[in-house]
């Protein structure tokens, strides 16, 4: 499936970057064309092969990343602590000032053997979902909770009261590459997910429209 996602991609990039060369090239061949017309629509076609090309070299590096997730090197992880580095790795965000944080966790020294580099990496991504959906709100809040589950698993949640997830594209969004951000990749909530299945939990995702999105993190 992968693999011809990628293929299809690469197609898609290639094919009007090599009509717009041949487009060029024939342009310099034809001696009716004025200099400065030439000038003009050959720095133009550059610009579009070179956007093109940068935009093809993104994608594949994004590829790859989603390809090569490391298996996970377990240790014993103190969730307080855990979740307090995150929100300050979380500082860097442009609207972190306005963002009121919360955090719960039940008991206060609840711990999950997990991969700390891999579960910071899926509770940053969830972080920095969690920022861009609170942008330009005045009442912003987002609130990061632990707890362990009747069924003995920890469930770890990032909630904020952005303006949700639209119906629907609910079903979409762990699914590669898709985005709904003009410079998004598309793979963070994919790799996210296939992280936390990876550690033999999951990711889940809920959300109630003007009101609040939840992700739910089950180890």
């Amino acid at each position: 499936m992968y693999k011809c996602m990628l293929s299809h991609e690469i197609m898609n990039s290639i094919a009007p970057v090599t009509s717009l060369s041949d487009t060029l090239l024939s342009m310099h061949a034809d001696p009716e064309i004025a200099p400065d017309d030439l000038k003009r629509n050959t720095e133009n076609g550059l610009k579009v092969i070179s956007e093109t090309g940068k935009g093809l070299i993104s994608f594949v590096e994004s590829y790859r990343k989603f390809t090569r997730i490391p298996r996970p090197e377990r240790e014993l992880i103190n969730l307080n602590e855990f979740i307090q580095r995150v929100v300050i790795l979380s500082s860097t965000e442009p609207n972190f000032p306005e963002v009121k944080i919360d955090i719960c966790i039940q008991p206060d020294d609840l711990k999950v053997f997990a991969d700390p580099n891999l579960m910071g990496q899926v509770l940053l991504n969830l972080m920095k979902n969690a920022f861009y959906a609170l942008r330009g709100r005045a009442d912003a809040c987002i609130t990061l909770s632990a707890e362990q589950g009747a069924t003995g698993k920890v469930l770890i949640r990032v909630r904020d009261n952005g303006p949700g997830i639209p119906p629907e594209i609910m079903n979409e969004i762990f699914v590669p590459f898709f985005t709904t951000k003009e410079e998004g990749s598309g793979i963070g909530l994919s790799i996210s997910r296939q992280i936390m299945r990876m550690h033999g939990g999951n990711l889940k995702a809920s959300s109630i429209a003007g009101k609040e999105t939840v992700f739910t993190i089950i180890i």
